[in-house]
């Protein structure tokens, strides 16, 4: 009986580690870093956000854990993610039916956008983030989600052939509709 029960507690402990269980604050960073999250998930979106480019799988130290991932659909509305198990990671569990086209942004702490993907250029298909967004990239992805412009979309997409200036803003034209959106 003893010796069932040890081959028993040595074929289950593999499994309860992977998993996690037992392994207390050391869990909580480390949870598959730059893996497809929607391979083993059943939430709408997932991701990770890096530090660095060109990361490794499962690399906590690497993942930027102060910012957040949100969706800028392409009716203005804007989806936040939440936290998920493991530093950097970030989640979204909700309609996906609401997603169309969309531009992926990453935010700091404070709400400001300080990297985002072309306008638009991501539709309902692209929700499993790290599977386009691995170490070296794929399918046009520069690499990892990380917490800075490194394609310099942000510069790029902001107009900067009217310069705004006090004379030419308009409530009803200019902030209306943003508040209108929100």
């Amino acid at each position: 009986m003893k010796i069932k029960q040890l081959i028993l507690g040595f074929c289950t402990l593999p499994l309860l580690i992977s998993c996690g269980i037992g392994e207390g604050d050391e869990f909580q960073a480390r949870h598959n870093q730059g893996k497809n999250c929607l391979e083993c998930h059943a939430f709408t979106s997932g991701g990770t956000i890096f530090k660095n480019l060109n990361a490794a799988n499962y690399a906590e130290t690497e993942a930027a854990d102060a910012y957040n991932i949100q969706l800028r659909l392409e009716s203005g509305k804007i989806i936040h993610y939440h936290k998920g198990n493991g530093y950097g990671n970030r989640l979204y569990n909700g309609d996906e039916g609401a997603i169309n086209s969309f531009t992926p942004q990453i935010v700091d702490a404070q709400g400001n956008v300080v990297n985002q993907s072309r306008q638009n250029s991501h539709n309902v298909g692209r929700l499993a983030c790290n599977r386009c967004h691995t170490q070296n990239g794929l399918n046009g992805a520069p690499g990892r989600i990380v917490n800075y412009d490194v394609n310099h979309n942000l510069a790029t997409q902001t107009n900067l052939s009217t310069p705004i200036t006090k004379n030419n803003i308009s409530f009803a034209q200019d902030i209306h509709p943003i508040l209108k959106n929100n």
